[in-house]
């Protein structure tokens, strides 16, 4: 019998195979957005404008599904008997290599475990990458304990073994998951029966535009300052990661003068998840790469001023729109990958990053 696929992204039933109806906490809403953006191009003009790329208008209504005997084969990887379930664009690239099995689990030659318990499925595809835990993962999670909070503390959590231990800490700083309660395998070895599942949505429809719940979770996990305090103006740096294949030749001139305009250097890697958390909550400015570390403006107010160097930035783009940011974009002199060059180009020069950086001084926010 070949494998039917079916996307839980929507808010409905789409497989009868041990799936409960949808378990709805908040409806369909329409999205915040878009406004108008900052952007200098290749132009070297500064244009104040709506991005092409528009956020969906009507956006999923987010909850859990609760199904019996799911089969987990890795993260975003999710079966249920001839049936792969599978969330957004996460979890489509696993659907490739599930060959088609009458009973998948029994036929397996991995070692076996089964999980008889309650148990949360909530991770996917790049989990461990620092943006993308805090905008598909971390809020689903969120989301079931929020629904259910009574009986989350005593529900289990799956994880792959190669999870960071950040993982582990945030959740319990987000949700007091503790480490008792997180049940890890190895996917290379090891296949999972989850007898009793609760498999959350995402929370965000199509390309990140965002349901109103993930700016409620994040704004509960910031420490509550007086506005006349949230007055820091960050540069976050990658200058650990120049191993990546984003290049930027004047990244130590970005941050020279970044030095020089007052902004205070961070490497959020360095810092514990608190701090993380706090710096960014007392933020007025930030400036950066774009890419995760700036994805940390989810705990940023309204009114932030977010500066990207580099690319158009879907995530980045839809953060400001939910969280009330005005977002400023460099681009000029950038280059995505070819298939024959598998990198990033900033080419941004010293005049460009000066005129990015008065661009950001004449949005400086007045803080009361």
């Amino acid at each position: 019998m070949m494998i039917e696929f079916c996307d839980l992204s929507k808010g409905q039933v789409h497989a009868n195979s041990g799936i409960s109806e949808f378990q709805q906490f908040k409806p369909s809403e329409h999205v915040k957005g878009p406004f108008k953006v900052w952007e200098r191009n290749n132009s070297r003009r500064w244009n104040y404008d709506f991005h092409w790329k528009r956020p969906t208008a009507e956006l999923n209504p987010i909850g859990f599904y609760k199904i019996n005997n799911l089969i987990v084969t890795r993260p975003g990887g999710t079966m249920l008997t001839q049936h792969f379930g599978y969330h957004c664009a996460t979890g489509r690239d696993n659907m490739r290599s599930i060959p088609p099995s009458d009973d998948y689990f029994a036929s397996s030659s991995k070692n076996k475990i089964i999980i008889e318990d309650e148990v949360v499925v909530g991770d996917g595809v790049a989990f461990d990458v620092w943006g993308h835990w805090l905008v598909d993962y971390l809020p689903r999670f969120g989301l079931v304990d929020w629904m259910d909070h009574d009986r989350f503390a005593s529900m289990k959590i799956l994880l792959p073994s190669y999870a960071p231990g950040w993982v582990g800490r945030f959740l319990n700083i987000a949700c007091n998951v503790s480490k008792e309660n997180i049940i890890k395998y190895d996917p290379n070895t090891e296949i999972v029966l989850c007898k009793k599942a609760i498999v959350p949505s995402y929370c965000y429809t199509n390309e990140f535009s965002f349901h109103s719940f993930m700016k409620e979770f994040y704004t509960s996990l910031c420490p509550r300052i007086p506005e006349s305090e949230k007055n820091k103006k960050l540069l976050v740096s990658r200058s650990d990661f120049s191993h990546s294949n984003r290049k930027f030749p004047n990244r130590d001139l970005f941050e020279a003068i970044g030095r020089e305009r007052g902004y205070e250097i961070i490497l959020p890697e360095k810092l514990s998840l608190e701090d993380q958390i706090a710096i960014f909550t007392q933020a007025s400015m930030i400036v950066g790469e774009h890419g995760s570390g700036m994805h940390s403006a989810v705990f940023s107010g309204p009114d932030t001023v977010i500066g990207c160097l580099g690319f158009w930035n879907a995530v980045q783009l839809h953060i400001g729109y939910l969280m009330g940011h005005q977002n400023v974009y460099l681009t000029t002199g950038c280059e995505w990958p070819t298939p024959d060059k598998n990198e990033f180009q900033i080419g941004c020069t010293e005049e460009d990053l000066n005129s990015f950086f008065d661009k950001m001084a004449e949005l400086e926010p007045i803080r009361e």
